[in-house]
């Protein structure tokens, strides 16, 4: 009886002492999943923080593409219009196209009149130049850059409110 008694209690004891281990490893999961958990949470948070932060770029986005379809294009449109370049070059056309056909109206004018002068540069307003003149210009309207929209590209990381108010400004100041 007493072998059995001494079986039983070395049994016992063996189930104490696994018993605590198990407790042991039951808290030492427990502890892990408990620091696991806390960590996801502080990651949910986190990620609360960026999506609030990606929804109001993606909303600050949607209405600069808005107010560029709505406003921004009739304004650019009104930058290239106030561009002193173009102004330049459009004069200089219009004044070349002007003595061009001054020239070929003389050039008729002289075939029908060749008594009366004895060469073309003779004839008052006449100009030899014209046509390169003409051609030159033609060259820099085909090549000219538009400073104004210059001024539009720096505003390409700007907030919605900055493009805004630069909209409403005079870009080109008048001399």
């Amino acid at each position: 009886m007493q072998s059995l008694y001494d079986q039983l209690l070395a049994d016992h004891l063996c189930l104490v002492k696994d018993k605590a281990e198990l407790e042991r490893a039951r808290d030492r999961v427990v502890e892990s999943h408990q620091s696991v958990v806390s960590d996801m949470k502080d990651m949910l948070y986190r990620y609360d923080g960026d999506m609030i932060e990606l929804y109001r770029l993606v909303s600050e986005v949607f209405l600069i593409k808005q107010w560029f379809l709505t406003e921004g294009v009739a304004w650019v449109v009104k930058l290239v219009h106030q561009s002193p370049e173009l102004e330049k070059v459009v004069a200089d056309l219009v004044n070349s196209v002007n003595a061009v056909g001054v020239n070929d109206g003389i050039n008729q004018g002289f075939q029908a009149v060749k008594s009366s002068a004895k060469t073309i540069g003779e004839i008052l307003g006449y100009d030899e130049g014209a046509k390169d003149a003409l051609d030159a210009v033609i060259k820099a309207f085909d090549n000219f850059h538009i400073s104004v929209l210059d001024k539009v590209t720096e505003l390409v990381n700007e907030p919605l409110s900055v493009i805004k108010e630069k909209s409403r400004l005079p870009i080109v100041k008048e001399d």
